[in-house]
């Protein structure tokens, strides 16, 4: 018997393997009876240890992933920290997969209106996608079995994501994040693909906005890891995606009493800067170090509470 019932719809933030890039996703769904689905695909498999409360699964038993996820409860919600890889690649050897089963407190209906979908990269509508009340459309197909999950991170805005997948008959799978920009239109921006693996880089906008461009978005990520009695570490990230054609990286780390990363990267649709400050690491004044939101809560086995994205336009 479990401790606790981590049954539940989670709504996940996956680094990349640049250490620097969180994606919205994948979503892990369904945890119960001993039986995992991700990304809308039925895990082969699954490895329940109900004792130390973790699940894992292999791309040896024919997943297109392998994962190790260890949950925990905090304040009644339900969370998980892990390894995830897609295909047939190793697990990283650090935690890059983050999730939470928190329930949305917005309707979807918050977000109706008529949206202007772009490719990322691309300068060119697709196509609409049209969220009316309880219904959704994308590019004129009537979607299915979607998923709609959000979390309020602290200090911020509730975060509310919308997933569909082609298991559920639609004809593509997609993981999008919605915001408002400061003129009140409405945006979103996330991952579609229409078999395989999730693309390990945002890839759609979308804006209610009247515009032959696509929309200029922040993100700002949330995570929270703690131990079942105090919070450790608080880590805030906050990323502007903006059209151009190449890809530049800086990244500055310096260490006070907390540790700030700026980065900035142009890709082609996507301009990005992310600022990480993470409260806790030790350090001197002035020396040099890797952020680790982790580094200071090793010893604990049930750290994440919150992982997520915003999206701004500015």
């Amino acid at each position: 018997m479990a401790t606790f019932n981590y049954s539940g719809t989670y709504m996940t933030s996956w680094l990349q393997p640049d250490g620097k890039t969180y994606l919205p996703g994948p979503v892990v769904v369904d945890v119960s009876t001993e039986s995992v689905s991700l990304n809308g695909v039925t895990i082969i498999q699954p490895q329940f240890n109900t004792t130390l409360n973790t699940v894992s699964w292999s791309s040896s038993s024919g997943n297109y992933s392998s994962a190790k996820l260890t949950f925990y409860q905090n304040n009644n919600v339900n969370g998980f920290v892990g390894l995830y890889a897609q295909g047939g690649d190793s697990l990283p050897a650090s935690n890059n997969l983050f999730g939470s089963a928190s329930t949305a407190q917005q309707s979807l209906s918050t977000w109706n209106g008529t949206y202007n979908v772009y490719p990322n990269p691309g300068k060119h509508s697709i196509g609409t996608m049209v969220i009316n009340g309880n219904s959704v459309t994308y590019l004129k197909s009537t979607i299915s079995g979607f998923e709609y999950t959000g979390e309020i991170p602290p200090s911020a805005s509730e975060i509310d994501q919308l997933a569909w997948f082609t298991p559920s008959g639609n004809p593509q799978n997609m993981i999008l994040q919605f915001a408002k920009d400061k003129s009140g239109d409405l945006t979103f921006y996330g991952t579609t693909w229409t078999g395989g693996n999730q693309p390990p880089e945002i890839n759609v906008t979308g804006t209610t906005a009247s515009s032959s461009t696509p929309p200029q978005v922040t993100c700002a990520l949330v995570m929270t890891t703690e131990t079942s009695t105090e919070v450790t570490t608080e880590v805030t990230t906050e990323v502007t995606t903006e059209v151009t054609t190449e890809v530049t990286t800086e990244v500055t780390t310096e260490v006070t009493t907390e540790v700030t990363t700026e980065v900035a990267t142009e890709v082609t649709a996507v301009e990005v800067e992310v600022i990480a400050a993470v409260a806790g690491l030790a350090g001197a004044p002035g020396k040099i170090s890797t952020a680790d939101p982790l580094a200071d809560a090793s010893a604990a086995n049930d750290l994440v509470k919150k992982a997520t994205f915003l999206a701004e336009v500015k």
